[in-house]
């Protein structure tokens, strides 16, 4: 093999090594942060301010809308933490929301409309005499579910959608880097510790969490605390999808105009 080949040869796979190298390093979608690096108010580059954070009123069924057409709010539990709600689903140009509840529940808000189906084969014992005499509901026989449908029952926060975050103030965090959560800037947090003023929490055996940069919203997050014995993992994540198909919001209207 002719010897200037060889060399050009190695020259080439050194140099193409090099420019892997570089653009691991300095790849904009993983980024350490910087001394300039800015962060919204309450956070910095070794504390969260949660409470901080939430003063500006920026909610996670508002501020996204910006970004996405429609997205999920998806939050799990150790399967032994029973959830009252689940999965949140907001629609950004209506407002509409889609949220899960216990036994395949499913409720619908839009404004001061609240609709909700329960299917009857997923109601526990226990439940079903209190649905069956409560007049709010309303049994089709059609679909075999129990709706309620109010049109003027207010507004309506959503109470998981504000509090998932909040098991992670017990913790102290620090930033490790910055990058972008489908499309949003945000800053990952790495769990450090439990703070000094926390008492009675579990310790952290791992955890990280997505900041917006722009926003201070928690964008999402993976921690696992030590439950004496057995991991408790809890994970949370904000990210675009579909809104559901909410037909049965006609059906729960014309079911409780037909019983009225």
């Amino acid at each position: 093999m002719d010897r200037r080949y060889v060399i050009g040869l190695v020259a080439f796979v050194v140099i193409g090594l090099g420019l892997v190298a570089f653009t691991t390093v300095w790849s904009p979608q993983a980024d350490s942060p910087s001394s300039d690096q800015t962060y919204p108010a309450g956070a910095g580059p070794d504390h969260i301010n949660f409470s901080a954070l939430n003063a500006d009123n920026a909610t996670v069924t508002h501020t996204p809308r910006e970004y996405w057409d429609s997205y999920a709010i998806i939050y799990t539990a150790p399967p032994e933490r029973r959830l009252i709600e689940g999965s949140y689903y907001i629609n950004s140009t209506t407002g509409e929301i889609i949220g899960q509840r216990w036994h395949n529940a499913t409720v619908y808000i839009n404004g001061s409309t609240y609709a909700f189906v329960q299917p009857a084969d997923s109601i526990p014992e226990h439940r079903r005499e209190q649905i069956e005499s409560n007049p709010q509901f309303v049994y089709d026989n059609t679909t075999d579910a129990y709706y309620r449908y109010d049109p003027h029952y207010g507004q309506i926060a959503p109470t998981n959608i504000g509090r998932h975050p909040d098991i992670l103030d017990a913790y102290a965090w620090t930033a490790v880097n910055t990058t972008t959560h489908h499309g949003v800037p945000v800053i990952t947090y790495r769990v450090e510790d439990e703070r000094t003023t926390a008492a009675d929490v579990p310790p952290a055996i791992n955890g990280t969490l997505r900041l917006g940069v722009e926003d201070g919203i928690v964008y999402a997050f993976d921690i696992t605390l030590d439950g004496e014995g057995r991991d408790l993992r809890y994970t949370y994540d904000i990210h675009p999808a579909p809104f559901p198909d909410h037909s049965w919001v006609d059906t729960a209207r014309e079911a409780a105009s037909a019983d009225t």
